[in-house]
């Protein structure tokens, strides 16, 4: 238990200090790859509806968050990032969002409906894969099922264990090293992870980023070696709108994608 919180405390530490780092462009505060961003927010605005109450878990600055309020009723982000959640609050006065979404700090393990109230839609990018423990991480996911009105949707964007394991393999087999773990990240496993779901939620649709993993860490690589492969490399935009329409290399997804209905 000491650990976990240790590690926790150092997670949060970690996005703490890059909230704090200005230089950082708001659509790269929480992940660098900006293609893949780009591929996350245009996938998930599919599937808001206009008359949507929607939770943005782990909305880090805000920046997917201003995107999908455009399309929503209303929309509440939340991070356990004190720095994220002012440095969100900061961006949209700055650049004057409208409407404006509002901004709490929360930890996903704290989330009850007492709080912020039952929502339509639920979002989650990236965000559970900083717990340190799949028990934290089925807290979380049963946190978040409470928040959804019955028939209410959560879309589901996190990590895969399973397609990282089966890309390095393939990534190697083509003379390519391991992409390397990234630390403070646990991904899912696929099939303990749909058994859990499955207690609260239907599974509506599944989809992956089969073909922009496949472009964008393999073919690029081995274009451009010995170079380093750039995150706002051309290949990468036409692999993330490619990636957008099709479905093939779901094998080699770092990401699970899920519509998911509550029961």
């Amino acid at each position: 238990m000491a650990r976990e919180k240790k590690v926790s405390a150092k997670v949060k530490q970690f996005w703490n200090d890059r909230a704090g780092q200005a230089q950082i462009s708001a659509d790269q505060v929480t992940h660098k790859d900006i293609w893949q961003r780009w591929l996350e927010i245009a996938m998930i605005s599919g599937h808001i509806r206009k008359t949507d109450r929607v939770l943005d878990v782990g909305c880090g600055n805000g920046y997917s968050t201003r995107i999908f309020a455009k399309m929503c009723r209303e929309i509440v982000g939340i991070d356990y990032s004190e720095d994220m959640i002012r440095r969100a609050a900061q961006e949209s006065r700055k650049q004057r969002s409208r409407p404006v979404p509002k901004f709490e700090q929360c930890d996903v393990l704290d989330l009850h409906p007492a709080r912020f109230g039952l929502f339509d839609l639920a979002v989650s990018e990236r965000c559970l894969i900083n717990l340190e423990t799949f028990e934290k991480q089925k807290t979380a996911l049963a946190n978040i099922a409470s928040m959804l009105r019955r028939g209410g949707r959560y879309i589901f964007v996190e990590g895969t264990a399973d397609g990282r394991e089966r890309l390095n393999k393939y990534r190697r087999s083509v003379g390519l090293p391991a992409m390397p773990k990234v630390w403070y990240n646990i991904d899912f496993k696929e099939a303990e992870t749909l058994r859990f779901l499955k207690r609260f939620f239907i599974v509506e649709e599944r989809l992956h980023f089969g073909m922009y993993d496949f472009l964008s860490r393999v073919v690029h690589p081995l274009v451009v070696m010995p170079d380093e492969p750039r995150y706002d490399a051309r290949i990468n935009e036409v692999a993330a709108k490619l990636a957008l329409d099709r479905q093939e290399f779901g094998d080699l997804s770092r990401v699970l994608f899920l519509v998911l209905k509550k029961k």
